[in-house]
């Protein structure tokens, strides 16, 4: 049995075709490629926000959505979706 299921983020009735992003830091370049394309497989956008020195931020923010989804809150609304070239419908990943 896969870690991931791939049909997790699966387009499905009633579900955000939004692929989702995964937000990852890390200073080994070879590695970040590996965990990229594994993010990709499943259906998701690898986001490389830069360096391990910055994985406490970006814990702190996982914290915070994920308290606003427990609240009953859509995080979306608080980290509203602004594309980037990368993000846009259509764009090559």
């Amino acid at each position: 049995m896969p870690i991931v299921d791939p049909t997790a983020w699966a387009e499905g009735p009633g579900r955000d075709t939004t692929p989702v992003t995964v937000a990852m830091c890390g200073d080994d370049p070879a590695a970040l490629r590996v965990v990229g394309e594994l993010v990709r497989q499943v259906g998701g956008v690898p986001a490389v926000l830069g360096s391990l020195e910055r994985a406490r931020q970006l814990e702190e923010t996982a914290g915070f959505v994920i308290g606003l989804a427990f609240a009953g809150v859509d995080p979306r609304s608080a980290i509203p979706h602004v594309f980037s070239e990368r993000s846009r419908p259509g764009a090559m990943r």
